[in-house]
């Protein structure tokens, strides 16, 4: 009768799960939380960072676009109402134009200026730059794409890129300021409101550099600014912009407004778009930067961690002390066993698991009585094999030893036939008797179906006629024993031995390429093609045993495309091919 058991597995899973589940739970949950809460105060951070940049860099370029408005309402521009026709002319105009910027409009502000130009509708250039000084020096293509873009908003100041400046100095020294955006006003007559042509103003990068160089997203962050059309004006040095998936994400941002976008799960990206400029700013944080505001909170999780492993342990060597003493005792009985006290058994315990193992070892005590019994069987039955076997072993060398006394009692009485006959058998059983060998070479196989034919031509006497041909290069060649003798036994039975005059029987070893066709051909009737094929492919026992043997074992030795071939049907008798790949030495 059993008693009552309990799982070892549902015990242990119920206590673990008891002491595991809360604090496991409540630490995923503070984990998450926490978690969200920085991820949210960070995005806010990073949108009020960017917008904050984004105002300070907007009342730059709103005090760029209130120092040109006299230009628009008080400034004259009398200097263009006269003809620039000669070249002193315009040196007047020019003169007046450089004073006019330096003494009245950007009188405060020429330390974030590199250079001014006035292009008027007629295509007459004023500029600060000595350099600059003729419409032919111009890129055309750059100036008409920053006029065609001032046509759709006339009335206000429009900003565009480095990439779009009309001029570029040839500049003889090194210098530590360089052209970063330009500012394009169109300039009318306030009376007549005609062209009266376009103001570039051309700023150096410390109008950007003074307003964000020291914007600082995160310690790994990065932060760049880019133009209506995308082209980029100021970005700080920072692989997370060559991301392609963060590039990816950048264009695809709306071209107003503000938000915050997670790319790709490992990085925080907020931008602000300028409604003045319409310039984008974005700043990219990677989100990794999350856990250092959370490394409080993980040692807080790190503490439960550690009390819960405490309580864990406990628990363990109370399991294990409840467990472990069944069990050591099974293991010493284990060592203890012997072939003298076999016959012990082990009392079940109540636990199921150490019941199941107990019962096992009472069955293996068992079994291993069962098997040493059966081991003495064995052996006495092997001793029993082996005089039989070296009973067996006297059977062949007396069988030679006849053949031998046959062979000179014929020579003595001079009946070379007999004589003859005997040699050629003796050599048959040998080669047989020594055939569970792998391989063997073409010219034994040759010699020993030579010698099955010459015994055969004693059985047929005048009927047969053989002839073995090989080129000698051939004779090397490994090949499996008995792959011949199966097929001139066929010969012989379905071919000679049903014609009244007799036939021959030809049989010839050529080279294909990588293969060796072994041809076998008898004189008489042909073959059925279909069903000798159908023979070959059958399991079951009869006729052509043989031949079917040696299909298989050549195929499983060197695979489909070799084998017996049965050609179509001759005139005066039937043809079987074999072949087998050419090899001079066995793998």
């Amino acid at each position: 009768m059993f008693k009552k058991t309990i799982s070892i597995r549902s015990l242990l899973l119920s206590v673990f799960l008891l002491l595991m589940i809360f604090p496991l739970t409540v630490m995923i949950i503070t984990y998450k939380k926490e978690n969200e809460i920085s991820q949210k105060q960070v995005s806010q951070y990073l949108l009020q960072t960017v917008e904050q940049t984004q105002r300070a860099l907007h009342a730059n370029l709103s005090e760029i676009d209130r120092l040109t408005w006299p230009l628009l309402y008080q400034q004259s521009l009398d200097f263009l109402d006269s003809p620039l026709e000669t070249p002193y002319q315009l040196f007047q105009a020019n003169q007046k134009f450089r004073d006019m910027v330096y003494m009245y409009l950007f009188r405060g502000r020429l330390d974030h200026i590199r250079d001014i130009y006035l292009v008027t509708a007629d295509h007459q250039v004023l500029s600060t730059n000595t350099t600059f000084y003729s419409f032919d020096q111009v890129e055309a293509d750059h100036f008409r794409y920053i006029v065609d873009h001032i046509e759709r908003q006339p009335l206000g100041m429009n900003w565009f890129s480095d990439r779009w400046t009309i001029f570029r100095s040839e500049e003889g020294f090194v210098t530590p300021l360089h052209a970063s955006v330009t500012a394009v006003r169109r300039l009318n007559d306030s009376n007549t409101s005609q062209l009266r042509g376009y103001l570039f103003v051309q700023l150096n990068d410390r109008f950007i550099s003074e307003n964000v160089g020291s914007v600082r997203i995160g310690s790994t962050g990065s932060f760049m600014i880019s133009d209506a059309s995308g082209d980029v004006i100021y970005q700080q040095d920072s692989e997370l912009f060559q991301n392609a998936s963060m590039a990816e994400a950048i264009r695809g941002l709306p071209k107003s407004g503000q938000g915050i976008q997670v790319v790709d799960g490992q990085w925080l990206l907020a931008y602000n778009t300028s409604p003045t400029s319409g310039w984008q700013m974005t700043a990219v944080v990677p989100l990794r930067e999350l856990l250092v505001p959370n490394q409080r909170v993980l040692q807080y999780l790190i503490i439960i961690a550690g009390l819960g492993t405490a309580v864990f342990i406990i628990v363990s060597v109370l399991l294990a002390t409840a467990i472990s003493k069944p069990v050591i005792h099974l293991a010493r009985l284990m060592t203890t066993t012997s072939i003298d006290n076999l016959h012990m058994r082990e009392n079940v315990g109540p636990i199921r698991e150490i019941s199941i193992l107990q019962r096992n070892f009472n069955r293996l005590r068992e079994r291993i009585q069962q098997l040493l019994h059966d081991n003495e069987q064995q052996q006495k039955e092997k001793r029993e094999a082996l005089m039989q076997v070296m009973q067996m072993q006297i059977q062949p060398h007396f069988l030679y030893n006849t053949l031998d006394t046959i062979y000179w009692m014929s020579k003595e009485y001079e009946a070379d036939s007999i004589s003859k006959l005997v040699t050629a058998l003796g050599r048959f059983f040998r080669f047989t008797l020594h055939s569970g060998q792998e391989w063997t070479s073409m010219k034994q196989e040759l010699d020993h179906v030579e010698n099955y034919l010459r015994i055969q031509s004693f059985r047929y006497k005048d009927k047969l006629e053989y002839e073995i041909e090989v080129e000698p290069s051939l004779t090397h060649v490994w090949v499996m024993p008995l792959i011949l003798q199966p097929l001139v036994e066929n010969a012989l039975e379905h071919g000679i031995a049903k014609m009244s005059k007799g036939g021959k029987v030809s049989i010839t070893v050529t080279r294909e390429g990588e293969r060796v066709r072994l041809s076998v051909f008898n004189t008489g009737s042909g073959i059925d093609i279909e069903r000798a094929k159908k023979l070959l492919q059958s399991s079951e026992a009869g006729q052509h045993v043989g031949m079917r043997n040696v299909d298989q074992r050549i195929k499983l030795a060197f695979g489909p495309e070799y084998g017996i071939v049965f050609s179509p049907a001759q005139e005066e008798g039937a043809l079987v091919f074999v072949y087998i790949p050419y090899r001079t030495e066995v793998a």
